[in-house]
């Protein structure tokens, strides 16, 4: 007679006898012999007990195993990899790449090539073409806004989880140094970095003279506690090495853009936004520092996400209107829908 296990497993219904000097065997470690044919019921022999050297080898692989971290953006534990940065851009700080793990760092859609020149679109644009204003001269964006992005920025703005930040911000250094590099290559073929007109260009100095943010509405404000576009302004500058100073106002709260069609949009960022009362005397100030300046005061607006361009084109639109010095407006966003 013998009975079925759980498992499936034959098992006898009488252990072996215990033979004269064998240890008593151990439940947890009995395994089934193999059964050949014409023999009768399947025995239990006894498995060796692990001894302390064994367990010491665990443990030594455990110490010599990568330590696991939290992944900054999704909170899950991860072993960091050395060697699992293809398809990053290299602009990256490592301890932004060894600090996401490798799900996150796939699922995130880079802007590496671009199509449009102006917004910096990856694919055709129809909206540049149909512009009728020249507020900005041109705009980059880090990432395309696909659903996971639009979840992972959600985040950020409207359910509190503020430590992203620091991670959000180090991924706008790609698409800022792309743009940095655009505008250094276009000064070299003008002759504006010369030695004569600009003998700091060879020492590596910064194409942007200022950075600012596209401004929240009070009543947006008073709801998420700050203004996303000026906290990666900030920490963009401290990153590059620059001055960011608030220089733009909204002057009503109008509604989500992103509820809106692109018709919508346009209409609804027309005279939304105007220049802060200390605009004027900041820009001023700032030219006065070098009045051998040969080219525009060169200010950098950064928003979190560029869709139609309506916002970037009338924030700089505003501060062309108030500037008493010459200006050249350029966009940084982290995202482009």
């Amino acid at each position: 007679m013998t009975m079925q296990p759980a498992g499936g497993a034959l098992l006898s219904e009488t252990r072996p006898p215990k033979r004269s000097g064998e240890p008593a065997a151990d439940d947890r470690f009995l395994r089934l012999s193999e059964r050949e044919e014409g023999e009768g019921p399947a025995r239990l022999y006894p498995l060796a007990s692990p001894t302390w050297p064994s367990k010491a080898l665990r443990g030594l692989l455990g110490l010599l195993a990568p330590a696991r971290s939290a992944c900054g953006l999704c909170g899950r534990g991860f072993a960091p990899s050395r060697t699992s940065l293809a398809g990053l851009p290299e602009e990256l700080p490592r301890s932004w790449s060894d600090s996401v793990c490798g799900s996150c760092r796939s699922s995130i859609p880079w802007i590496l090539r671009i199509q449009c020149q102006v917004c910096g679109r990856p694919d055709s644009c129809g909206d540049c073409c149909r512009r009728t204003s020249a507020g900005f001269i041109r705009s980059r964006s880090a990432v395309r806004y696909t659903l996971e992005m639009r979840q992972l920025l959600a985040r950020y703005k409207y359910r509190g989880e503020e430590a992203l930040q620091p991670w959000l911000a180090d991924m706008l250094l790609p698409a800022y140094a792309a743009l940095a590099a655009e505008l250094r290559l276009a000064d070299r073929l003008t002759g504006r970095l010369s030695d004569r007109l600009d003998p700091d260009a060879r020492k590596g100095k910064e194409p942007f003279d200022l950075v600012t943010s596209v401004p929240v509405s009070r009543q947006r404000l008073a709801e998420r506690g700050f203004n996303q576009a000026e906290r990666l302004a900030a920490s963009l500058a401290v990153r590059a090495g620059l001055t960011a100073r608030p220089l733009l106002e909204r002057k009503e709260e109008r509604g989500k853009m992103s509820a809106k069609t692109r018709r919508e949009r346009l209409i609804a960022a027309e005279g939304l936004f105007e220049a802060a009362p200390e605009a004027a005397g900041i820009l001023r100030l700032l030219a006065a520092r070098d009045p051998e300046r040969r080219r525009p005061l060169r200010l950098l607006v950064v928003d979190d996400i560029y869709t139609t361009g309506g916002t970037m084109d009338h924030c700089a639109l505003a501060l062309q209107r108030c500037s008493p010095v010459p200006i050249d407006l350029y966009g940084l966003t982290w995202a482009r829908a």
